[in-house]
């Protein structure tokens, strides 16, 4: 019914998902911490999650309240990040401490807070000891890293860059920047014109006209993602064009900043002539074309960012947004056809039309979604990832990420001012259960952590992973120290249907598992061998492990 809330105060829900991110992160590396016997803050914690949660309250997080509550609710939320960060940053300098680092060079430390190993690239920052005209980045065994210098301060003797980084399953992997005679660069796949990219898996085609995505080619299985649109209200029929910015007069006819109303179709513009379509960097680790537009008193920068061996195309996106009673959408027609796509929920996804053939089908005009939708058939399909938007449509062939409401009541100026944000597409073959979709929203989201620490001996090794997880089909989304015992708690999920035996390699020095509910009380004994918890799940069930480790692990 109330499908504006999706939408509505973009900016507190943003600062909430990042919030919400950063806490779990916190927890995770609190717990790592708290196992070379830091003290787990648990005060802070508390009152963390308390101020966090206030804000997710009727009518803060749906947007639907006064002006006021949300200059309130940002005090709040950044008062969150600061003690987020600040435990975040206690962390993992209690776990960097214990790293041998002792190779030539500074050492950077990269974390993945995820249950998986990734790669992805980075920007980084170090401070070198001396000026470095020219630099070489090496991982632990000494083979080169890619990377990409953006800035050299020779005062300071800081260095910018990004980093091509892999890192273990919740763990960590160490690089070191060393000085060079001469800088080499590892060749790139990347490669970038005025208006295609391409790497490794995708080529992405750009119309220097419209600044439409006319084509999104996937290497990997020779398919075509992008489609003309088969739907009246999702961009042209004769042309592909996908990353199409459309406007939309929304006045609901009641409930200003609570609804979109089902027949928001019926007056919109399709922003389908671009201000300018320029190659803005073209780097071995990035290469951005720069799309702009402009809509009455708006305009929009869409910056079409591809990186070397990552087979997704990021869109970072920034609008100084004056608008009145305006819904913006971003849409993608795509080449699969299937009667339902799919929508991330919490701990699971949800299946709606995309036809609209009966009145229920016409009521399932705007959908709710954590990460990520998606469009596919059996063969290949597109997953639309986002960052901190709620509210997502699917008709016809046409995928749609809402982006921005305007309401003016009960908040005569919501959402009005600068918004950045970034949004990815996720071309892959077979159904997004096949292609990992689930993975790869967690990615967009959770970012790498990199510190650089000072070399010294140490009881850690250069790369380690603390817990991994035998099973692709379970995220571990939580990781915190018990409220009532000395003890680990896990928690993960199974998102693909399928029952089986999770095996989960624990932190040294486990004694004894057992399974518990959400409030942590005890369910049942789980098999506990060599280091090694296995929980047996079932699909779509959610399960909590609680650990206990010996006295000492100096």
């Amino acid at each position: 019914y109330h499908r504006g809330v999706f939408t509505t105060q973009s900016e507190t829900k943003k600062l909430i998902r990042q919030t919400e991110e950063k806490l779990l992160d916190a927890e995770k590396y609190a717990s790592l911490a708290q196992l070379y016997e830091r003290a787990y803050p648990r005060q802070q914690f508390t009152s963390a999650w308390k101020g966090l949660l206030f804000d997710q309250f009727h009518d803060i997080m749906p947007g639907s309240g006064i002006a006021v509550n949300y200059l309130d609710a940002r005090r709040d939320l950044e008062n969150v990040d600061r003690v987020s960060d600040g435990i975040l940053d206690d962390s993992i300098k209690e776990i960097s401490g214990r790293i041998a680092t002792h190779q030539r060079g500074t050492p950077l430390v990269v974390y993945n807070s995820l249950s998986w190993d990734r790669a992805d690239v980075i920007e980084a920052e170090v401070q070198m000891s001396e000026p470095t005209p020219d630099v070489a980045i090496v991982d632990s065994m000494n083979h080169p890293a890619s990377f990409q210098v953006l800035s050299n301060d020779r005062a300071t003797h800081r260095l910018y860059f990004l980093l091509l980084a892999n890192a273990p399953a919740l763990g960590y992997a160490t690089y070191f920047v060393q000085v060079a005679a001469k800088s080499v660069q590892q060749p790139s796949a990347l490669k970038a014109s005025s208006t295609e990219l391409e790497n490794e898996f995708l080529r992405v085609k750009v119309d220097p006209h419209t600044g439409c995505i006319t084509s999104l080619y996937d290497k990997r299985n020779q398919q075509e993602a992008i489609a003309k649109s088969e739907s009246d209200t999702g961009g042209p029929k004769d042309s592909p064009c996908a990353n199409l910015l459309q406007t939309f007069v929304d006045k609901p006819k009641e409930y200003d900043a609570w609804n979109i109303d089902a027949n928001f179709e019926d007056h919109y513009w399709s922003l389908d002539k671009a201000d300018e379509v320029k190659l803005i960097e073209s780097g071995p680790l990035r290469a951005v074309i720069r799309v702009k537009h402009h809509f009455q008193n708006s305009s929009f920068v869409q910056n079409i960012t591809m990186y070397p061996s990552i087979a997704r195309v990021d869109v970072n996106m920034q609008t100084d947004w004056k608008e009145k009673h305006i819904l913006l959408k971003v849409a993608f027609p795509v080449t699969a056809h299937s009667d339902k796509a799919t929508f991330e929920i919490p701990f699971g996804t949800i299946e709606r039309p995309t036809t609209r053939n009966t009145p229920d089908e016409k009521a399932q005009f705007e959908i709710p979604a954590l990460h990520w939708a998606d469009l596919s058939d059996a063969q290949h399909g597109l997953s639309v990832l986002n960052e901190s938007k709620y509210g997502y449509d699917a008709k016809g062939n046409v995928l749609r990420l809402t982006l921005l409401r305007s309401p003016t009541w009960p908040d005569a100026h919501a959402d009005e001012g600068h918004h950045e944000f970034t949004y990815s597409l996720f071309p892959h073959s077979g159904t997004w259960r096949d292609a990992g979709t689930v993975r790869r929203g967690y990615e967009l989201n959770y970012k790498l952590h990199a510190l650089q620490i000072q070399n010294h001996t140490g009881s850690l090794p250069s790369v380690h992973s603390f817990v991994t997880i035998g099973s692709d089909n379970v995220v571990l989304t939580a990781m915190k120290w018990a409220e009532d015992e000395d003890a680990l708690v896990l928690r993960f999920y199974e998102w693909a249907g399928k029952e089986s035996d999770v095996s989960i390699h624990l932190p040294d020095g486990a004694e004894s598992a057992r399974e518990t509910n959400l409030i942590e009380r005890p369910t049942g004994e789980v098999s506990l061998k060599g280091g090694v918890v296995t929980v047996h799940t079932k699909p779509y069930e959610i399960k909590t492990v609680v650990v206990k480790f010996a006295a000492s692990r100096q």
